[in-house]
């Protein structure tokens, strides 16, 4: 019996590892993500948003028209759609959607 219950803890524990890498590799992959955020602050190509959970994220600007983002400025709300690199470190963003306030 104990054999058993050792079986289904490796088995579960590797089925959850198997989950967090397949969600890790679609979010980096070249799939779009999107999301509502606010602005902290730019400077150059490089934006940093929070989100309504207080996350930071650094966005790379340089695949988005400058006319996009030139008029922010702090605690402005955006949605930004783009793609997360294999580094994961940033969204490189392909569109800044400003909303109203």
């Amino acid at each position: 019996m104990h054999r058993w219950c050792d079986i289904r803890v490796v088995s579960l524990a590797a089925l959850a590892l198997l989950s967090v890498l397949s969600v890790t590799a679609s979010a980096a992959g070249n799939d779009p993500v999107q999301f509502e955020a606010r602005v902290l602050w730019i400077a150059g190509q490089t934006l940093v948003v929070a989100t309504d959970e207080s996350q930071s994220i650094n966005v790379d600007l340089t695949q988005v028209a400058q006319d996009e983002y030139q008029r922010l400025r702090n605690n402005d709300r955006v949605v930004v759609t783009g793609i997360i690199p294999p580094e994961q470190d940033r969204v490189v963003a392909t569109s800044i959607e400003q909303l109203e306030q």
